[in-house]
């Protein structure tokens, strides 16, 4: 079946990597409020594995994406 004009392929690597990036900002935004609420007492986990989750979700929602996207940056000609 021939594409349509304007569509992404169906195998686009670029999409597949945009969704990656974006789908580890959502896993670490999630960490960071699960650490959050453990440190506040709401889930019974404690302050230590709440604070060890809050700066793992730190560092998967600002470093890791900054990452892939160096790894997969186009090189230049």
């Amino acid at each position: 079946m021939a594409e349509r004009p304007g569509e992404p392929a169906a195998n686009d690597p670029a999409r597949a990597r945009f969704l990656f990036i974006a789908a580890h900002r959502l896993v670490g935004a999630a960490l960071v409020v699960l650490g959050m609420l453990a440190m506040q007492g709401a889930l019974d986990w404690g302050k230590g594995p709440g604070k060890v989750l809050a700066i793992t979700g730190l560092v998967v929602f600002f470093v890791v994406p900054l990452f892939l996207a160096r790894v997969w940056r186009t090189p230049k000609p």
